[in-house]
């Protein structure tokens, strides 16, 4: 299933629509919509996205959100067992909302030195359940009833950063009417800050001073920015936000002096006003740059992106009956692979069972109907008039069918035991039945070496019993193997092969020889039709 990651801001909302797997993601599309804000516009856009990318989603949503409330304070140090009650108690002193009334998440920050003595701070994120419920019916009425998780904005660019060894990290986000101030190390959010001077504030001190419209005050901001005209207009609503993030900056480092802040990324709509990067580095002392884009995204669709990517790394402020349901959901996602697996595993053993079978009953069969023309041949000598029989000549052909028999039974089980499984006979010529089709040139050669495959023989003509062997060296039978090569079709020139490298190793087949070959298809599927001419030397105890 496709992810779509959904960014609602305070002047806009921008989703990303991603595919694959945890580190093989590929984007699919993007989007950007202006915001005016209140569930009404909100729930527009949501049916807007959803005709564009569809319903069969899964959905990571980012709010910025006041509503979404973030704080951090202190308790002592305690078992895990005895936290919950302390957290909470500790939690409604700084809350003017019941406890009960919020959906909500402690998150560790880890130990703090606080006046000589050692305590946890915790990090505080919840939002009141009729806000969260609200906004979640909007997704539903829409048609996205898979919501995985509902998180603040901060934790999507925190996911989005890279850590940086002991000291942290500020990104600064100038949206539209706020601006987020956060600050991580070690992938935590440590402090979270929303400052109301933001992009808007730079066009509200356009339209007061030269008297702009509020198209035109956008669009010198756009474009001009802080040039020379305009520097001393801009220059008051960025003071403020100057102000602001130095204090913010002063009290984290003063709090934390073991990982102060030493880099700060600047990202939102405001960080795109001409020269306003050059004077947030000419205001802080910290290594200052634009927070880079990710996987060929504009820096514009980072948390979009990275809530699509990284969806169970936020805490999550979804209602716990929905939870519970995604839960149920990834439990029978598991069964229904479980059950899968296991009939795949047992299929896979009833087949190799059967095959076993067929190769025990095949070779019983064949040395049973063996038995039988041995015992046809002697009973036809037996019958011959004692006057007529040259006794010598008799014992010669006794021998010789008993020879040729036990070579034959030789081959059988050879062939049996040693050929790819890949590989089906068909028939098996053997001495004066042995006729082998002349052969091109052309297919005289060996194929190239590729993949083994498997198989098991199908049919055979076997030699009748008593008769003589065909005009041979003596010590050797004519030989014909016919017969099938399936698999995958650039693996059937190397099972070929191994085929015949099998037979000339064995020592009991000699002048292997390939004297034909032809692609077909087998009841919908394409295999390889060979014949093989050699020689069988005769086995003898």
């Amino acid at each position: 299933m496709d992810i779509l990651g959904i960014d609602i801001g305070t002047v806009s909302v921008k989703y990303v629509k991603v595919k694959g797997t945890s580190g093989n993601w590929s984007v699919i599309s993007s989007g950007d919509y202006p915001y005016k804000g209140g569930f009404d516009d909100l729930e527009m856009i949501l049916s807007d996205i959803k005709i564009k990318e569809g319903d069969d989603v899964e959905v990571a949503v980012g709010i910025s959100s006041q509503e979404i409330i973030k704080k951090t304070f202190t308790i002592p140090i305690l078992p895990k067992k005895e936290q919950k009650d302390v957290l909470n108690w500790s939690t409604t002193k700084i809350l003017t909302t019941p406890l009960d009334d919020m959906i909500y998440e402690h998150l560790m920050l880890g130990e703090i030195d606080e006046k000589g003595v050692n305590k946890d701070e915790i990090l505080f994120v919840g939002a009141p359940k009729s806000y969260i419920n609200s906004l979640l019916s909007i997704f539903e009425r829409v048609g996205f009833h898979d919501v995985a998780v509902i998180t603040d904005t901060a934790f999507a660019y925190i996911n989005a950063i890279d850590e940086n060894g002991d000291t942290s990290t500020a990104i600064i986000d100038v949206g539209g009417r706020r601006t987020g101030l956060y600050i991580a190390n070690a992938k935590r959010l440590m402090f979270a800050r929303e400052i109301l001077t933001a992009s808007e504030s730079f066009s509200d001190a356009l339209m007061s001073g030269p008297g702009l419209s509020y198209d035109q005050a956008e669009q010198y901001k756009r474009e001009r920015g802080f040039d020379e005209e305009l520097a001393e207009i801009m220059r008051l609503p960025f003071e403020r936000l100057e102000g602001e993030i130095l204090r913010t900056l002063s009290v984290y480092n003063q709090r934390y002096p073991g990982k102060p802040v030493s880099k700060v990324f600047i990202s939102g709509r405001g960080s795109k006003i001409p020269k306003f990067l050059e004077r947030m580095k000419e205001s802080l002392v910290e290594e200052v740059s634009s927070l880079e884009s990710v996987s060929d995204i504009k820096p514009e669709y980072i948390p979009a992106y990275t809530l699509a990517v990284s969806r169970t790394g936020f805490p999550n402020l979804l209602p716990e009956r929905v939870l519970q349901k995604g839960k149920e959901r990834s439990y029978k996602n598991l069964i229904v692979l479980g059950t899968i697996g296991v009939v795949v595993i047992l299929l896979l053993l009833t087949f190799t069972m059967w095959g076993t079978l067929s190769n025990a009953n095949l070779k019983l069969t064949l040395e049973r109907g063996n038995l039988e023309k041995i015992k046809e041949g002697i009973k036809k000598i037996a019958v011959v008039p004692r006057s007529t029989v040259n006794y010598n000549e008799v014992l010669t052909v006794k021998n010789e069918i008993q020879k040729k028999d036990l070579t034959f039974v030789t081959l059988l089980k050879f062939l049996a035991s040693q050929i790819p499984r890949d590989v089906y006979l068909k028939s098996i010529e053997f001495g004066e039945n042995a006729q082998a089709p002349a052969a091109p040139a052309s297919t005289q050669l060996l194929p190239p070496p590729v993949p083994v495959g498997k198989g098991v023989p199908v049919s055979m003509a076997a030699p009748g019993p008593g008769q003589a062997p065909a005009k041979t060296s003596g010590n050797d039978y004519p030989l014909v193997l016919k017969g099938y090569i399936t698999g995958e079709a650039d693996s059937l020139e190397l099972t070929l092969f191994n085929l015949m490298l099998t037979l000339k190793k064995s020592g009991l087949v000699q002048n292997v020889e390939l004297v034909g070959k032809e692609m077909k298809t087998l009841k919908g599927k394409q295999v390889m039709e060979f014949t093989i001419t050699s020689r069988c030397m005769r086995y003898e105890i």
